[in-house]
């Protein structure tokens, strides 16, 4: 080692000059925590400036940790230093990277809402989160110091000294060993921890953590405001310093580092938060940094009055939400509740600020995951606003929208009949109000027949679903009319219409309606082509799926692929390229849309590693198709390991356009015999339509199921399919669907009979299942169904 190191070099940490030692108790703790069955889990150590954090990871990282035995370790030290989209990469390449068992170690100075706002955003890829405090110093100081002094001296080529360690207040380990050091230079060492900096500011530059406490003793006219910053808590006659340097120049707030933001929005003067507000407020680079709550947070305790509380409040949960503080925004959100309470109490007429403070509450508990909570707030604003509207006929705009976001609501909890009663009332009432108001109201009324649609959509209401979309439609076309900027509206409205009378079976009347879509958006696109032309790429790409098969379809899906190209929106371009691969079945274009697809998420892992499980789901068939069976296993291969690490967060959030693109490949793979990897990709299916149960048709898990069946019983695992199909059954008969009307159902019957059939089991059951299926398939014009089912019977009454 280098003879001639300074003063900062040799109480550098990373130098391990003083070997580590001592923390038994926080190595056993994190040995535990290493060791925890938890495949993803992160843990936050923290501790005052000089603790010695950055030696304790070291230490675990060289002394404690084999990747081969313990898998993937990240170290993120001064992790209060980062933004959270730098911690945010950082997490995402233990994601890409793997393996599957890995574990992040976190370093910081101060928890806070910095660390909540963090720790809660981290579960989120499926950690397991916790933290450690470390002590400031060690247990054993006397041998701490001696040890120091011994191997400082050793450095220096002088005599160790031998005297006991000072008594400094508020010591940390870089204190002890800062006296160490001084000791070993001949200097008193008994002394405050000022007079210690200042005996030792003549041996050497200022650098690294020690030039936080030069700063302090030396406090030059113009500091480094992030060493300021930092050295202020540690230092309080440093704050009026920080204080000065804001205000002096207020815009230092959109340089300054963000562990040195937030400790001037902390301790900071009044004046100093107005200064940070001003400019933290107006900047989207602080719109999910907890930042902007802890300055609303401070900002709220100066309110003067009850109403402006509420309305700090209600800025405060807003902003919570956007940073990730969820349980704070629900606790901001029921202070500002509390607060429009009272102020009801003393005038009736602010009953509907608290409604809509109440509905701001619902939204906040679903966000926090606190489901069982939201029912109750949100009757309550309905019944709030029920009484309103019977006092003041005139607020009957603002019940109906309450129905419709409590409707909505319900419909997230999976509670569907709920959900219906809610949307039927708010479009009857904004009906009624667009018959007597329809320059105000038609807009509203168009909007929720569009939701009430859907909703008859996922209950397998058809023709409801379809008379619902076409009056919203109608009103749509009414207002386009009557104003042209609807227009935009009117066409996406007619794209959604599309797409569900696609999944209606009534294609005729969706080709028109994405055809008038798509002529409205291309004479829109002329006159504003950036903010038109992705929309006409996307209804083009409608369109072509409208148009079914054949060479229109393939030009149409060709059309949006070039469209998709000028825009220069690569995601589109992706979808757009997925789409061509199934009308043309064109495997170069899945080809390329894999690499697009490859591009995004070494960009962004989160939101796009979905999309790429989806195009390698889609390659595998092309490749299937085109007799490449080896790539084609490799692709699946690399399909499924990608699966397999997908956090929870994100199967339940795209887990809609996941569940069928997997349930696709596999029955690729089983039809080409490669029923391994169709069973691996059916499970995975399955599993993901479970954790969609709440959102999807009742129907949705136990198709799943009953494909799952058939994809057992192509591996020839019959035994195993025909339970497999038994389950499917029973989940039909729970989904609380008419069964009668149901084709789906009559299959899985179909399905379970088969595999009776060639088990031989309970074949006189089997066949009166059968039996009802084909009257079910009868009735509903199924004739591909029906004739397996009648198959099926046949089969079962040979025995």
């Amino acid at each position: 080692m280098d003879r001639a190191l300074s003063v900062a070099a040799l109480l550098d940490p990373t130098h391990q000059v003083v070997p580590f030692h001592g923390r038994e108790t926080e190595l056993q703790t994190l040995t535990h925590w290493r060791d925890s069955p938890a495949p993803q889990a992160s843990l936050l150590l923290h501790a005052p400036a000089g603790a010695g954090k950055t030696r304790l990871l070291q230490h675990f990282q060289q002394e404690h940790w084999d990747d081969d035995e313990h898998g993937r370790l990240l170290l993120i030290d001064d992790a209060d230093r980062l933004a959270w989209q730098d911690v945010f990469r950082k997490l995402q390449d233990t994601l890409r990277h793997g393996p599957a068992r890995t574990r992040v170690l976190l370093a910081a100075r101060a928890t806070g809402w910095w660390w909540s706002s963090t720790r809660q955003r981290i579960a989120d890829f499926d950690h397991e989160v916790t933290d450690l405090e470390l002590a400031p110093t060690l247990d054993d100081r006397a041998e701490s110091f001696t040890l120091a002094c011994q191997h400082f001296a050793k450095q220096l080529s002088v005599t160790a000294p031998d005297e006991p360690p000072p008594n400094i207040a508020h010591e940390t380990v870089l204190d002890l060993h800062l006296a160490a050091l001084t000791s070993v230079r001949g200097d008193p060492c008994d002394v405050n921890r000022t007079q210690l900096v200042r005996q030792l500011l003549d041996h050497g530059p200022a650098t690294g953590r020690l030039a936080e406490d030069f700063l302090a003793v030396t406090t030059p006219n113009t500091p480094d405001p992030d060493l300021l910053a930092r050295a202020a808590p540690r230092w309080p006659q440093l704050r009026q310093k920080l204080d000065e340097v804001v205000a002096t120049n207020p815009a230092i707030a959109l340089v300054l580092a963000p562990d040195s933001l937030r400790i001037a929005a902390e301790i900071g003067s009044q004046a100093t938060l107005d200064h940070l507000a001003r400019q933290v407020f107006r900047s989207e680079r602080f719109a999910v940094d907890a930042i902007g709550s802890l300055l609303t947070r401070r900002l709220v305790e100066r309110a003067t009055s009850t109403l402006e509380r509420a309305e700090m409040y209600g800025m405060l949960s807003a902003r919570t939400m956007l940073c990730g503080l969820r349980q704070e925004s629900v606790e901001a959100s029921q202070n500002e509740v509390e607060c429009y309470r009272e102020l009801v109490r003393q005038d009736p007429e602010n009953r509907p600020l608290l409604a809509d403070a109440l509905g701001d509450l619902g939204l906040r508990l679903i966000n926090a995951g606190r489901r069982d909570e939201v029912l109750a707030v949100s009757e309550e604003a309905i019944a709030l606003w029920h009484e309103i509207a019977l006092d003041d006929p005139e607020t009957t705009p603002q019940l109906a929208s309450a129905l419709e976001q409590i409707s909505y609501r319900y419909q997230a909890l999976g509670q569907d009949e709920a959900a219906m009663t809610a949307i039927s009332r708010a479009t009857l009432l904004f009906q009624e109000l667009s018959k007597n108001h329809p320059a105000l109201f038609r807009s509203d009324f168009a909007r929720v027949a569009a939701a009430m649609a859907r909703r008859f959509h996922v209950e397998g209401q058809k023709q409801h679903a379809a008379d619902s979309m076409q009056l919203s439609i109608a009103n749509w076309r009414v207002l386009a009319q009557e104003d042209p900027r609807y227009e935009p509206e009117l066409a996406r409205n007619l794209v959604v219409a599309a797409t569900m009378l696609i999944d209606l079976s009534r294609a005729e009347a969706a080709r028109e309606a994405v055809k008038e879509a798509v002529d409205l958006f291309r004479r829109l696109a002329v006159v504003n082509p950036e903010t038109f032309r992705a929309e006409l790429a996307g209804a083009l790409v409608r369109h072509s799926q409208a148009l079914g098969e054949g060479l229109d379809a393939e030009l149409t899906a060709r059309e949006a692929v070039m469209a998709w190209r000028e825009t220069g929106d690569r995601k589109g371009l992706g979808a757009a390229l997925l789409n061509v691969a199934q009308i043309a079945r064109d495997l170069g274009a899945a080809e390329e849309a894999v690499e697009v697809y490859r591009e995004l998420v070494a960009e962004d892992l989160v939101w796009n590693q979905v999309d790429l499980v989806v195009a390698l789901a889609a390659l595998v068939e092309q490749q299937l198709r085109h007799d490449l069976d080896d790539e084609a296993l490799r692709t699946a291969d690399e399909c499924l390991d990608i699966c397999h690490r997908l956090p929870s967060q994100l199967v339940d959030f795209f887990g809609a356009k996941l569940a069928p693109a997997l349930q696709s490949a596999a029955r690729a793979l089983s039809d080409s015999d490669h029923h391994v990897r169709a069973v691996r990709a059916s499970e995975f299916a399955v599993e993901v339509c479970c954790v969609l149960i709440p959102k999807t048709s009742p129907a949705v898990y136990p198709a799943a199921v009953q494909q799952h069946a058939c994809r057992l019983r192509g591996a020839e695992r019959k035994d195993e399919a025909r339970n497999t199909a038994h389950t499917a059954l029973v989940m039909w008969h729970l989904s609380g669907l008419d069964l009668d009307r149901q084709p789906d159902y009559a299959d899985a019957l179909t399905i379970y009979g088969r595999l009776c059939a060639e088990t031989s089991y309970e074949t006189d059951k089997a066949l009166r299942l059968t039996h009802r299926a084909v009257e079910i398939l009868r009735e509903a014009g199924e004739p591909v169904k029906l004739e397996f089912a009648l198959e099926t019977v046949e089969a079962l009454s040979s025995w």
